[in-house]
C-alpha cells in the first residue's frame, strides 16, 4: 500500500489514469472465490516468472478403494481429511493392470486408486479397460476426483484462455515460455496446458500465473459423464489450443461417432504430432520443495469436529430439495445422445444412458419397475422404431432406439421415467440434394470480440438445399473482405465438410463489423455483415452503456464466458478486497490474523481480508463480525477506493451532503467528495449509502472518475469524454 502511496504523491494525471485502470481491470477481470470469470484480453508484455519446475494439477484424490457408501457423492470440503490420499504417480505399467486379477489387499488397492483416479490416460480410449496409453486418441490424461476439488497451475506462466465452450465446458489454457523441451531437455521451448471441464474459474486472461497458484475447481462442465480435471498439453506446433486431433468429418469418414473416433484411435498421428504426455513431463519435473496457494479446508474426521454457532443469529435450516432418484429403482438421471444430422429417407442410432447419482453411467443392469417412454418433439418429419423401454431393453445401463428421417425439419428426442426428464438437442433432417451450385456463410450475425466464434460454410445446391455428399475439388479460401480478427484454417477442402458443412473459427479484435468472403476457383462470395456487440445482456438502450462501453474498448472488462455481462450483479465485501489488492498488485500477507466472528481462515479471502485490515481499509461492524459475503455497499466502496488510492478527502463536512447522510457519519468525507466530483451516478436528494454496489454502478464510477482527471476538472460533466474515447 505504501507504494502506491509513494507513487501517488509524486505522479501526474495519467498516473492516476493508470492506477484507475488497473482498478477497473481488477473489478471486471479478476477471478474470485465465487467462481466468476471477468475475462481480459491477453496481453503480450505479460511476463511469467522463469521455469522453476513443475506441480501436481492436483494434490488429493479420495481414497476410492477405502470409500464408504455414498461417500463417492461428497463434494471436496464435504469428505472426511482421512479419506485423502496424494495423487497417485502415473505410471503406464500400472494402468495396464487387468482389474480382475486383483485382490483388496493394500499393494493391489494402489493399483486400482491409480486406475480410478487416471481413469483415461494420455492417447488412451474411454472403454476403461486397463488398456492404458496407445489404444486410442484421448489428448489428455483424464484424473477422477470430488466435485470443486482446487485445481493448480504447473507452472510459471501466463492465462491464454479462460472461458467456456459447448464441449470443453469452462476451460483454461496456460501458455508456459522457456520450459524444458520434452524431445530435447536441453533445449527450451513454449508448452500450453489446458484444464477443462472446471465448475469454477479463479483466474483471467492475460494475467501472469506461478505454479502452485489455485486457477479453479473440478466440475463435470461441457461433455463429461462425472467430476474429472481434463489435463492436457500442447505444444508450440499445434494450430490452436486447447488442441483436439480429429474433426468431426474425419470422425464420420471413418464411420465413427465422436466415442469410437477415440476408443479406435482417430487422428493419433495428429496427438503425438501436437502434444505432449502431460503427466510425464510434469513428473520429470517436479519441485518437491514448491508452495501452493490455500485451499479450501476439507472435513475434519468427525472426531476433532467442533460446531459452532453463532448465539446472537442462529442459522435457519434451508429445506432440503427431494432426491431425483426415484425411490427403488437403479439410476437417478437419463442421458440421452443424438446424431446432429439425419438424410431423409434413412436412420439413425440414439443412444439413451442411466445415470446414477454422480452422473456415471450405471454399469450393472438396471433393476426398475415401469418402463422409459421415448417421443419426438415432431413426430411429422421423424418416427421411432419403438417408444418405450423397460428394464431389459438396458445393456449395462445403455439402451438404443432408431430415428428415421421422414421430411426436411428439425426434431429432438424426449424420454421420460416417473419425474424424471430429458429432452436431447435437436436432429437436422436432410432432404435428398441436388448438384453443388454455391457456397453460403452461415452465423448468427453478431460476434463479440476476442470470443471464439464458429462460423458455418455450407454447400447448396440451386434451390438452396445443402449437399450432404459434396464432393467438389480443389480449395475453398476464406478471408476477411472487412474487419480486422483472425480465421482458423483460412481455408477449407472437401474432406473438411462434414454432410455438407465445414466449420472455421474466428476472433474479432475490433469493435469494427465484419464481412467475409470465399473463393473456390472462380466462384466467389461474400457473408451477410457480422456485427460486434459488447455482450448478450447489454445494449445501448441500458444504463451506464457509454462507461461500460469505454472500459470494454479499453480492454479492461469482456464480462463473463458466457458473452454475458451481468451489470446488476452485486460485488460482495470480500470480492471488492480482492479486486483492489489484485489489481494493484500489492502484497498480500498469508500470516497475518484477523478475529471476526464470521470469517474463518482457510478460506479463499483471508490473506485478503487481513491484510486489508492491518492497514485499515476496512473494519468489521460492532457485533464483532465483517459479514464477508454480503454485498459491498456504496460508502464501503467508496472508502476502499479512496483509501488504496490516497485521495486528499476533506475530514470536515460542513452540512449534510444528502438528506440521509448526516455530516457527522464516519462516510460523510466520502460521499461528499464523490458529490463534489458528481463520481456517483445520483438523481434525488437521497444517497442510500447502505445499497450493494453493482458491476455497472462500478464501471459508471471508475469512468466518471476517469474523465474528471483526465480533462483537469472539478466535477464529472456528460459532455465531456476521456481524451481517449
Amino acid at each position: 500500500m505504501g507504494k502506491v502511496r509513494l507513487l501517488l504523491a509524486t505522479a501526474n494525471r495519467r498516473h492516476w489514469l493508470g492506477i484507475l485502470s488497473l482498478l477497473a481491470t481488477s473489478v471486471f477481470t479478476v477471478s474470485i472465490g465465487g467462481g466468476d470469470n471477468y475475462l481480459s484480453s491477453v496481453s503480450s508484455t505479460v511476463k511469467q516468472d522463469p521455469f522453476d519446475g513443475t506441480v501436481m494439477p492436483i494434490q488429493k484424490v479420495p481414497d476410492w478403494s477405502n470409500l464408504s457408501s455414498g461417500q463417492n457423492a461428497l463434494i471436496y470440503s464435504e469428505l472426511p481429511s482421512s479419506k485423502f490420499l496424494a495423487l497417485p504417480e502415473y505410471d503406464n505399467d500400472v494402468l495396464t493392470v487387468p482389474l480382475e486379477g486383483l485382490s483388496w489387499s493394500d499393494k493391489d488397492k494402489k493399483i486400482r486408486n491409480a486406475q480410478i483416479t487416471y481413469s483415461v490416460p494420455y492417447a488412451g480410449n474411454y472403454e476403461l479397460n486397463s488398456c492404458g496409453e496407445d489404444c486410442g486418441s484421448h489428448p489428455a490424461v483424464d484424473i477422477k476426483t470430488l466435485k470443486d476439488t482446487p485445481i493448480y497451475a504447473i507452472a510459471n506462466g501466463v492465462v491464454e484462455t479462460a472461458s467456456s465452450s459447448g464441449s470443453w465446458g469452462n476451460y483454461v489454457v496456460i501458455r508456459h515460455s522457456g520450459v524444458p523441451n520434452p524431445d530435447s531437455p536441453s533445449q527450451t521451448t513454449t508448452l500450453f496446458s489446458t484444464y477443462a471441464h472446471l465448475d469454477q474459474i479463479f483466474v483471467s486472461e492475460g494475467s501472469k500465473i506461478n505454479k502452485g497458484e489455485i486457477l479453479g475447481e473440478v466440475g463435470d462442465t461441457g461433455t463429461a459423464t462425472t467430476f474429472h480435471l481434463h489435463f492436457q498439453i500442447d505444444n508450440d506446433s499445434a494450430p490452436w489450443h486447447p488442441y483436439w486431433p480429429f474433426t468431426s468429418a474425419q470422425a464420420s469418414a471413418a464411420g465413427y461417432d465422436f466415442w469410437d473416433a477415440v476408443n479406435y484411435g482417430v487422428g493419433q498421428d495428429n496427438l503425438y504430432a501436437y502434444t505432449e504426455n502431460p503427466m510425464e513431463f510434469v513428473q520429470e519435473h517436479l519441485d518437491s520443495e514448491a508452495t501452493f496457494d490455500d485451499e479450501p479446508e476439507v472435513k475434519p474426521d468427525e472426531e476433532d469436529e467442533v460446531q459452532e454457532e453463532d448465539p446472537e443469529e442462529p442459522k435457519e435450516e434451508e429445506p432440503q430439495a427431494a432426491p431425483e432418484q426415484i425411490q427403488g429403482e437403479d439410476f437417478s438421471r437419463l442421458l440421452i445422445q443424438v446424431p446432429s444430422l439425419i438424410e431423409v429417407g434413412e436412420q439413425e442410432t440414439v443412444h439413451l444412458y442411466l445415470l446414477d447419482e454422480e452422473g456415471e453411467v450405471v454399469e450393472d443392469d438396471a433393476t426398475f419397475e415401469g418402463t422409459v417412454n421415448v417421443s419426438l418433439s415432431d413426430s411429422s418429419v421423424a418416427s421411432l422404431n419403438r417408444s418405450s423401454l423397460d428394464r431389459y431393453a438396458f445393456d449395462d445401463g445403455e439402451a438404443t432406439v432408431k430415428v428415421y428421417g421422414d421430411r426436411k425439419g428439425k426434431v429432438s428426442v424426449s424420454a421420460h421415467f416417473g419425474g424424471i426428464s430429458v429432452d436431447s438437442s435437436d436432429i437436422e433432417l436432410l432432404a435428398e440434394e441436388g448438384d453443388f451450385d454455391h457456397f453460403s456463410i452461415v452465423h448468427d450475425g453478431t460476434f463479440v470480440p476476442g470470443k471464439n466464434e464458429i462460423i458455418q460454410v455450407q454447400a447448396l445446391d440451386k434451390d438452396g438445399n445443402r449437399v450432404v455428399n459434396f464432393e467438389e475439388y480443389g480449395t475453398i479460401e476464406i478471408s476477411l473482405l472487412q474487419g480486422d480478427g483472425t480465421l482458423e484454417p483460412d481455408q477449407v477442402r472437401n474432406e473438411d465438410f462434414d454432410r455438407g458443412v465445414a466449420e472455421i473459427r474466428f476472433v474479432g479484435k475490433s469493435s469494427e463489423s465484419v464481412i467475409l468472403q470465399f473463393k473456390h476457383g472462380l466462384k466467389t462470395g461474400v457473408s451477410e455483415v457480422l456485427t460486434a456487440r459488447l455482450f448478450n445482456d447489454f445494449s445501448e438502450d441500458d444504463d451506464f452503456y457509454e462507461a461500460v462501453n469505454y472500459l470494454y474498448r479499453q480492454g479492461t472488462i469482456q464480462g463473463y464466458p458466457d458473452g454475458t455481462f451481468q451489470a446488476s450483479r452485486t460485488v460482495s465485501r470480500v470480492e471488492a478486497l480482492k479486486f483492489i489488492f489484485s489489481g494493484l498488485e500489492e502484497p498480500v500477507s498469508s500470516k497475518l490474523k484477523v478475529t471476526f466472528s464470521d470469517t474463518q481462515k482457510g478460506e479463499w479471502y483471508y490473506p485478503y481480508l487481513a491484510t486489508a485490515h492491518s492497514l485499515g481499509v476496512v473494519e468489521g461492524y460492532s457485533d464483532g463480525s465483517f459479514k464477508p459475503t454480503q454485498g459491498v455497499n456504496r460508502v464501503e466502496f467508496l472508502k476502499m477506493l479512496f483509501n488504496v488510492l490516497d485521495v486528499n478527502v476533506d475530514p470536515a463536512v460542513v452540512e449534510n451532503p444528502y438528506e440521509d447522510v448526516n455530516k457527522l457519519s464516519w462516510y460523510a468525507p466520502y460521499v461528499a467528495y464523490a458529490k463534489e466530483k458528481n463520481i456517483f451516478p445520483l438523481e434525488g436528494s437521497t444517497f442510500e449509502p447502505a445499497e450493494p454496489m453493482s458491476r455497472a454502478e462500478v464501471a459508471e464510477v471508475i469512468y466518471r472518475f476517469i474523465t474528471v482527471l483526465d480533462n483537469g476538472e472539478n466535477a464529472y460533466s456528460p459532455l465531456n469524454k476521456p481524451s481517449d474515447y
